[in-house]
C-alpha cells in the first residue's frame, strides 16, 4: 500500500492521463473504480478547460471553439495548476499556443492571448486607485507632485499589431477586423482600468520602459533620465506619461 502522498501523485497522474497505479490502489471491482476515475477525469480537466476560456476569451473566438478546447485539455494535462486559485491559472497558455504547429504562420495568436492574459489580471485589481499604488515623487511648475500607478497597471510588449485585432474581435466588428494587419508590430501596451472596463493603451516605447523601470521600484525622475538621451526626450517621455490615464496626480493641499 503506497503512503498518502505518492497516492495522491498517483491520483494527480490518473487524472491528467491514463496512470493506472492509482485504480490499483483502489479496493473494488477495477472496472467500477476505471469509471470512477473518468468521472473525477472529466470534472477536473473540464474545470480546468473552462477556466482558460474565462482568461482567454478573444483568443477562444480568434481561433474558434473546438480548436481553443483542443489546446486548452492538451495544455491542462502538461500544465496543472500549482496553486489552488484558478483565477491565477493559465499564465503560460501564450507559450504553449506559440509552439504549436497549427499556429506557425499566424504569430499573432500568442499575443492576442497575452493580451486576454494581461486584461484578465488587471481586472482582478480593484478598480481605480481604491488600493495603494506605487507612488513617486516629481518636481513640477506647481510644485512637488505625488504620483500614483494604478494597481491595475499591467505592461506587455507584443511582436505584432494586437491590439486592434483584439478590440475589433471583442467588438464583433468583422469589417474593421478585415482591413488591419497584425504585422504592423511591435506594440508597447499598459493595461489598465478605466471606467468600468479595462484598457489597453498604445505608449511610446520610452514611456513603457519608464514604466517598467516604476514597475520594478526605481524612482521616477532617475527612471526618465535612464529611458531618454537628453533633456528634449526628457520632456516629450515625461509628458506623455503625466497624460496617462493609469495615474493618479496630487498636488499638497495649500495651508
Amino acid at each position: 500500500m503506497p503512503n498518502l502522498a505518492a497516492l495522491q501523485a498517483d491520483f494527480t497522474r490518473a487524472i491528467l492521463g491514463s496512470d493506472r497505479a492509482a485504480a490499483a490502489a483502489v479496493r473494488g471491482d477495477p472496472a467500477a473504480t476505471a469509471l470512477r476515475l473518468a468521472i473525477h477525469r472529466n470534472t477536473a480537466l473540464s474545470g480546468l478547460c473552462e477556466a482558460l476560456r474565462l482568461s482567454y476569451p478573444i483568443t477562444e473566438r480568434v481561433v474558434g471553439a473546438d480548436f481553443f478546447e483542443q489546446s486548452a485539455l492538451a495544455f491542462a494535462r502538461r500544465s496543472p495548476p500549482a496553486e489552488p486559485v484558478l483565477a491565477r491559472y493559465g499564465a503560460a497558455f501564450p507559450a504553449f499556443l506559440q509552439l504549436l504547429p497549427a499556429l506557425a504562420d499566424l504569430p499573432f495568436v500568442a499575443d492576442v492571448a497575452r493580451l486576454d492574459w494581461a486584461v484578465d489580471q488587471a481586472g482582478l485589481a480593484p478598480p481605480g486607485h481604491r488600493s495603494p499604488g506605487r507612488s513617486y515623487a516629481l518636481a513640477t511648475e506647481r510644485g512637488s507632485a505625488t504620483v500614483t500607478l494604478a494597481p491595475s497597471l499591467r505592461l506587455l510588449r507584443t511582436g505584432t499589431a494586437v491590439r486592434g485585432i483584439w478590440l475589433s474581435v471583442r467588438a464583433g466588428d468583422e469589417d474593421a477586423l478585415a482591413d488591419l494587419d497584425w504585422r504592423g508590430g511591435p506594440q508597447w501596451l499598459a493595461i489598465h482600468h478605466r471606467d468600468d472596463d479595462v484598457a489597453a493603451t498604445v505608449l511610446t516605447p520610452a514611456c513603457w520602459q519608464l514604466c517598467e523601470a516604476l514597475l520594478a521600484g526605481h524612482d521616477l525622475e532617475p527612471a526618465i533620465a535612464t529611458v531618454a538621451e537628453d533633456r528634449e526626450a526628457a520632456m516629450a517621455v515625461a509628458g506623455e506619461f503625466m497624460a496617462a490615464p493609469f495615474l493618479r496626480i496630487e498636488f499638497p493641499r495649500s495651508l
